[in-house]
């Protein structure tokens, strides 16, 4: 069963724990980062005026990933870049290796956009992720989630694949 909570500061530990494991280096986290870098760059995302709502996931109960979402209207720079203005963007990781390999990331990305973005977000049906082309794992996660392929982007200077999916309404 995997449920989420949103991101709380004591989480900021585990998050900067997780965000410096190895296998967060090749795609999401490329230098390791401090706790005090953590809090600066979470802490206003607490606040529920902040564009970006970050959760935690957990499976039966025990922390093991980290997803956001946000209005892609509200980050136009990123929009941009993605060739899109409406709909919502989701981003997330699995920071304990243990739960990686198990089908988790793809039950966690379909539940959270099927279950928690249409309560922030109900309006908008049409979610989007990007992963770098050579982000096999993530893009096949994401496939199986339900995303389809959408357009090549460049992200950040990368070659990208952006996904999208259409939630009923």
């Amino acid at each position: 069963m995997i449920d989420f909570r949103s991101l709380t500061e004591a989480d900021f530990p585990m998050l900067c724990e997780w965000l410096n494991k190895p296998h967060m280096r090749a795609h999401y986290q490329k230098t390791p980062i401090t706790i005090e870098e953590v809090r600066r760059k979470y802490s206003e995302r607490l606040s529920p005026s902040h564009p970006t709502y970050c959760h935690i996931a957990c499976y039966d109960g025990e922390p093991f990933g980290k997803l956001q979402c946000y209005l892609l209207r509200d980050y136009p720079d990123f929009a941009s870049e993605m060739g899109e203005h409406d709909g919502v963007a989701v981003d997330l990781f699995i920071g304990d290796e243990h739960f990686i390999g198990r089908g988790l990331g793809k039950a966690m990305l379909r539940s959270y956009v099927l279950n928690v973005i249409p309560s922030l977000f109900p309006q908008d049906c049409k979610c989007f992720i990007c992963h770098a082309k050579e982000n096999t794992i993530a893009i096949r996660g994401s496939l199986s989630a339900g995303f389809l392929p959408y357009r090549d982007v460049i992200e950040g200077g990368v070659e990208s694949l952006l996904l999208s999916f259409d939630r009923p309404n």
